[in-house]
């Protein structure tokens, strides 16, 4: 009787060897996602405010499962991103980056962009893009701000410079039709440059929003936006 059971056990045993290996085998057939950038820093050479920049990093998968990319991060609105979502093991993709330059004339453009991944080794990665961008021209203010008493008078004036090293000359200019109605704006001529004298023309409270578009002769850059916000009371 005790001859049997010991034979009975050892069968049991034997027996849960091929399902605990087929469980072990399968396990690493499974493999794991493997996320690489060989290359995770893009420079770019100088460009005029306003340009948009885009350059597309390569991401590998290394591993031996599907790479998942879950989410891109780029830190503001100046950059979006647009990417492959999924990456079979040994294949490329890509995570493609567009800057706007808007607002960084005269400054180096310089942006953290963080991708997530399902590699459980390397589940957040940094690709970085800078470059300097050259000022088109001085403005100043950047936004011309209306804000005051519907019974008063209100203006405002900004000073438009081009930079020496782009010359221009304005020779037309129109606002938005979010504008009209709402403000009044004129153009001088300067020695040196241009000032537009922009005055308030709603006698109600309200608030407005929208740009006048100066016109210049310089194919690198035909249109400058000024933006106009006003807040009356």
């Amino acid at each position: 009787m005790k001859k049997n059971i010991v034979i009975a056990i050892i069968l049991l045993v034997f027996s849960a060897i091929p399902s605990y290996a087929a469980d072990q085998s399968a396990s690493a057939a499974q493999g794991l996602p493997s996320a690489v950038i060989k290359d995770n820093k893009y420079e770019f050479k100088p460009v005029m405010e306003g340009t948009q920049v885009v350059h597309e990093f390569i991401v590998e998968n290394a591993g031996t499962a599907p790479l998942q990319i879950e989410r891109i991060q780029t830190g503001c609105g100046c950059t979006t991103a647009d990417f492959t979502r999924a990456i079979p093991p040994g294949g490329k993709g890509n995570v493609t980056i567009k800057a706007n330059t808007n607002g960084y004339g005269g400054s180096v453009f310089n942006r953290h962009i963080s991708v997530y991944t399902n590699d459980p080794k390397n589940p957040a990665m940094s690709l970085f893009m800078t470059g300097p961008v050259e000022k088109f021209a001085d403005i100043t203010p950047p936004t011309a701000v209306l804000r005051g008493n519907a019974d008063k008078s209100i203006e405002t004036r900004v000073s438009v410079k081009p930079d020496t090293k782009h010359p221009f000359k304005i020779v037309e200019s129109h606002m938005e039709k979010s504008l009209e109605g709402k403000i009044e704006y004129s153009l001088i001529t300067l020695e040196n440059g241009y000032v537009l004298q922009i005055k308030n023309s709603l006698h109600t409270a309200g608030q407005y929003f929208g740009r006048i578009i100066l016109k210049t002769d310089n194919p690198d850059k035909p249109e400058i936006p000024i933006t106009v916000t006003g807040r009356i009371g």
